[in-house]
């Protein structure tokens, strides 16, 4: 069974933000697009435990926190930023 993924607006500022100063839209796009698979598929199996609730995932050049509510089948994108970024 699959999970919906919702990207709330933090979140989804934030990768608009990282696209549109991107020299790399179409990595950043593939990078957002894997997160957003990985997280319907099997949110609870990817990524790694952080404090409370809340899980991060790295797809680089991406990574995101994101939280699971396993009852409704929802996974909420809280943030978003680059990882290969200096």
């Amino acid at each position: 069974m699959t999970f919906t993924v919702v990207w709330v607006e933090s979140g989804a500022g934030e990768l608009a933000e990282i696209w549109l100063s991107a020299v790399d839209r179409p990595l950043i796009t593939a990078a957002a697009r894997d997160i957003d698979h990985r997280l319907r598929v099997q949110p609870d199996a990817v990524g790694e435990s952080r404090d409370g609730s809340r899980r991060i995932l790295i797809a680089g050049p991406l990574a995101v926190t994101y939280g699971i509510r396993l009852d409704d089948r929802l996974v909420r994108v809280l943030d978003v930023w680059r990882i290969d970024k200096r």
